[in-house]
């Protein structure tokens, strides 16, 4: 779905018949993978879900939209990606996509697979189905800007629930980075910077027997003191 500019834009330039859309692609963890949430199109194919800005519409309440209608939620953590402008679709000239990236935390997938109606599903990197026009270039793009960011941003907590064990977050950064890390290393560098707090609380892992893990909490207030400093959670 593209919002056609027209002919002329409005300084009076030829565009050549212009499409602009808002692309959306939501990450989410789950089954130990990095997965994309996809939508299926009316002809069997699949896509990152996308929309028309209105007229007077910022992009970014368009994305908040675009979300809303294809996966009923709201996410915390949206932000501009990259703008896209290669595709020529057959018969309507040249589309710009605009595209953002959110991140869905555990609790929100149940309500956008309540939603989906087998239309929707969420595809892991070696399982993604061949995508319309540069949606393969978006997905790549935003699974690169997503582990750039994991080493001096918060970002990774957004997709981990309140509270949490140092094996699910240590796990967490392993996927997305596409690596293992040493255990004691990662412990280490985590506490030592104090943006975790032990909660007191523990349990037991679905997959894991034997002594509860501890749960830890995010501390957002430590982390925005320091994030200033590039790379701090390099590993």
């Amino acid at each position: 779905m593209t919002h056609q500019v027209g002919q002329l834009d409005y300084k009076g330039h030829d565009t050549g018949g212009i499409g602009i859309s808002v692309v959306i692609i939501l990450l989410t963890i789950r089954d130990d993978a990095l997965k994309t949430l996809l939508v299926r199109s009316s002809g069997g194919g699949w896509s990152l879900p996308a929309g028309s800005p209105g007229v007077s519409e910022p992009l970014r309440k368009a994305a908040e939209r675009v979300i809303r209608e294809f996966a009923t939620i709201s996410v915390d953590y949206l932000e501009q990606l990259y703008t896209f402008g290669n595709r020529i679709a057959s018969g309507s000239g040249r589309i710009i996509e605009i595209a953002y990236y959110g991140l869905v935390p555990p609790d929100l997938i149940p309500g956008v697979e309540q939603h989906a109606a087998g239309n929707l599903a969420w595809f892991p990197e070696e399982e993604q189905p061949q995508l319309d026009g540069e949606h393969e270039l978006i997905v790549r793009v935003a699974h690169n800007r997503l582990q750039g960011k994991l080493a001096y941003t918060a970002v990774g907590f957004e997709l981990l629930p309140e509270l949490f064990t140092m094996a699910e977050l240590q796990r967490l950064y392993e996927i997305i980075l596409g690596r293992e890390l040493d255990k004691r290393n990662f412990r280490k560098k985590i506490l030592d910077l104090g943006i975790v707090e032990d909660t007191g609380e523990s349990r037991v892992a679905d997959h894991q027997r034997g002594r509860p893990a501890g749960l830890y909490r995010f501390k957002s207030q430590v982390f925005r003191n320091i994030e200033a400093k590039r790379d701090i959670l390099a590993f």
